[in-house]
């Protein structure tokens, strides 16, 4: 990710914000409800936004965001957001106060230079064996493809794989995954880095790579550092 090309782009709330982009050059960046007193970083003037409603943190290379106990609430892509920090990743929808405001999250520079890519490979239609070969990661629906057929993963398998794929070729540190694979350990502590031993994450590993089959392979040791999907 460049930092220069990290930012959201609110969708929803103020009027004079709409399609405004707000960058975030900061580890630490705080979403509000402005006052006299407090100025958040990104800041809206509805009252059903909390002064201190959610923070979008930079960790290493991956942006987290965590709700910061507001009164309506923080949703990401649907999905509820608590205080333990929540992975963001390149398009997702920010959601406050149950849709009163809605920003985009944007890493890859902006949203008119980027040239998605398929997460199904494309094949021609004369070849339906070739459709069904190999393995298909399709990031939006977190679903698992080996040569056609769906391979369940648990929670943090999903996480894990999630995490080494949309980082694809780029190492990932021990303490990225921990922070991301297991935040609820971080609820109730003054850590920034949960109680996770180097064990539990190479067990995790193992049976992602066994789940895997042939393709475990792609997950690849970084010695003294990490892991990474490798292409």
């Amino acid at each position: 990710m460049l930092d220069d090309g990290v930012y959201v782009l609110i969708k929803k709330g103020d009027p004079e914000q709409l399609q405004k982009r707000k960058f975030l050059h900061k580890d630490e960046s705080t979403i509000g409800r402005r006052g006299n007193q407090l100025k958040p970083d990104i800041e809206f003037s509805s009252p059903y936004v909390s002064r201190k409603h959610a923070v979008i943190r930079k960790f290493g290379q991956q942006y987290t965001i965590s709700d910061l106990q507001s009164k309506h609430g923080t949703e990401v892509n649907g999905v509820a957001v608590h205080q333990t920090p929540h992975p963001l990743f390149h398009g997702d929808v920010i959601s406050l106060a149950k849709g009163v405001v809605e920003l985009i999250f944007f890493a890859e520079g902006s949203e008119m230079d980027v040239t998605r890519e398929f997460s199904f490979p494309l094949t021609s239609k004369a070849d339906p064996k070739a459709a069904a070969a190999g393995l298909v990661i399709n990031l939006e629906r977190r679903e698992i493809r080996l040569d056609g057929n769906r391979i369940y993963l648990t929670g943090k398998d999903m996480d894990l794989l999630m995490l080494l794929y949309q980082r694809a070729n780029q190492a990932v540190s021990y303490e990225e995954i921990m922070v991301l694979i297991w935040p609820e350990r971080l609820v109730g502590t003054d850590k920034n880095v949960p109680d996770v031993g180097r064990t539990e994450i190479n067990a995790l590993v193992y049976r992602l790579r066994k789940r895997l089959g042939r393709y475990g392979e792609k997950v690849t040791t970084i010695p003294r550092y990490g892991y990474m999907w490798e292409e």
